[in-house]
């Protein structure tokens, strides 16, 4: 009987709405183009900006750019940009995938390090109420071991860096 409880409850939260309103310190199922996994409820990070959307727009195709993340998203008349699935490997953006990524440690140190990192990261620019602009960039890791017999993607925990470095590049860009 518990079993069955166990089941409905598992069921029932993979194939309902997510919620507007998730806890971040309690595992969530959520719903990915690679299936149902569960996890750390993925948050994003925002800043304002003293630039128009139109304008912010641009500066956030050219960040793109710049970290070499291609964009396969991308939606001008709602300004949403980005990429659901691409994958580095020991690097992105010039550092070590240590510093954006956390999927665990092995016998040989950070996994990030050997894995194969898959991520989505996508970015809303908003208009704001003081004439400038709200920019919202999300960043979901997973990681995947080719040296395995699995090959099943974990997934992984943002260290928080990678949201701060894009709103970073993208307030440069602006010159601000």
């Amino acid at each position: 009987m518990r079993r069955a409880w166990l089941l409905l409850l598992v069921c029932g939260c993979a194939s309902g709405n997510t919620p507007s309103t998730i806890s971040s310190s309690q595992p969530v199922i959520f719903r990915g183009d690679q299936g149902t996994l569960v996890g750390d409820a993925p948050l994003s990070s925002g800043s304002d900006v003293d630039a128009p959307p139109a304008t912010t727009w641009i500066a956030v195709k050219k960040v793109y750019a710049d970290m070499e993340i291609p964009v396969t998203l991308e939606n001008a008349p709602a300004h949403i940009l980005g990429n659901k699935n691409f994958y580095k490997t020991h690097q992105m953006a010039g550092q070590s995938m240590t510093q954006f990524v956390d999927c665990g440690n092995g016998m040989t140190g950070p996994n990030a390090l050997s894995f194969r990192i898959y991520m989505s990261s996508v970015t809303t620019v908003t208009a704001n109420a003081k004439g400038g602009s709200n920019v919202q960039t999300i960043f979901i890791p997973q990681g995947q071991d080719m040296g395995g017999t699995s090959s099943d993607r974990i997934p992984c925990g943002s260290t928080g860096r990678f949201e701060m470095l894009f709103l970073q590049r993208v307030a440069a860009a602006l010159g601000k």
